[in-house]
């Protein structure tokens, strides 16, 4: 590995850790200060989508801009995730939730098809769909709890991931290039 490289994995993995840990220690506030992050982007991006347009003043060459209206739009999506954030919490949950309900029913009579054609690993896949299946009702039902246990599992898989990914790096470190091995 390049010192670039290994320097880049390293910030990387360090990344990793530390938002895994947030998102395990403080789930509430860090899926919060998310969407405030996501909302606040949409407000500037608004912004300038309104002031470039009123500054470029390409709306004079006659051609259709969509500036202004994009910018608005932006704004009020921006608004709207920042002074309605647990209903944001609520809604993306039902979606997702609505979404992964779908998908393991699907998954759950693709699992019996194979069962009734002698597949070879029907099980499997109907547990993971019936497993899968509970956790889209929760998610629709108490999305709050949902969203939490979910934010704290991404925090977990972040941790494991900056782990290994700062594991790989300190071992690439202290192998050199310069050996070599002989077979006798």
């Amino acid at each position: 590995m390049t010192k670039p490289f290994q320097k880049a994995m390293l910030i990387t993995s360090i990344v990793y850790l530390v938002i895994g840990l947030i998102l395990i220690i403080w789930p509430d506030a860090a899926r919060q200060i998310l969407i405030y992050a996501i909302g606040a982007a949409a407000l500037l991006y608004g912004g300038f989508r309104i002031v470039d347009f009123f500054v470029r003043k390409e709306h004079l060459s006659g051609k259709v801009q969509l500036g202004v209206a994009l910018g608005i739009g932006c704004l009020l999506i921006g608004l709207f995730l920042m002074l309605k954030v647990s209903l944001v919490v609520t809604l993306l949950a039902a979606i997702i939730g609505v979404a992964v309900i779908v998908d393991s029913v699907l998954r759950l009579q693709i699992a019996l098809n194979l069962r009734h054609t002698g597949g070879k690993y029907w099980l499997v896949l109907l547990i993971t769909s019936l497993v899968t299946l509970a956790f889209g009702i929760l998610l629709l039902f108490n999305p709050f709890t949902a969203v939490k246990v979910a934010t704290i599992v991404a925090g977990v898989f972040l941790l494991i991931d900056g782990g290994f990914t700062l594991w790989g790096v300190l071992q690439s470190q202290h192998s050199s290039p310069e050996r070599t091995y002989t077979i006798k």
